[in-house]
């Protein structure tokens, strides 16, 4: 399988899920680099020091403490940062579904758990016209 995608950062608090969202990803393409992170000040910290590549593709918890979704969407605006967006959240209240169109590089908001259909469906095939709840 191949992807437009190269090079991956997932953001989620949660170790567990970050481990297994990035073995599954790395089973489902191979060629990508995928990078976790549990702290997505840390990240940003990194981004905006250079000590961490900007990704193509950025898949995106919003319940986090600290620093929660929006607010890392906010200051990834603030540094200039366009890669792709995607929402992979347990959240599938309809607020959260519409502030994430409010978003220009938020392509598509994904309920939790990652499988392999919605990798193809979104990071493959990349059918995302609209924002949808998958």
């Amino acid at each position: 399988m191949t992807s437009p995608y190269k090079r991956i950062h997932l953001i989620d608090d949660d170790a567990i899920n970050n481990l297994l969202n990035r073995q599954f990803l790395t089973f489902v393409l191979p060629k990508a680099s995928i990078h976790t992170f549990q702290d997505a000040r840390l990240l940003l910290r990194y981004l905006r020091e250079g000590k961490v590549e900007r990704p193509d593709l950025f898949l995106l918890d919003i319940n986090m403490p600290e620093l929660d979704g929006w607010e890392f969407l906010f200051f990834l605006e603030q540094l200039g940062v366009k890669s792709d967006v995607m929402i992979l959240s347990s959240s599938i209240h309809w607020d959260d579904i519409e502030k994430a169109k409010s978003y220009d590089n938020v392509k598509c908001y994904i309920e939790k758990p990652l499988t392999e259909e919605k990798i193809k469906k979104y990071l493959v095939e990349q059918r995302f016209s609209e924002i949808e709840l998958d």
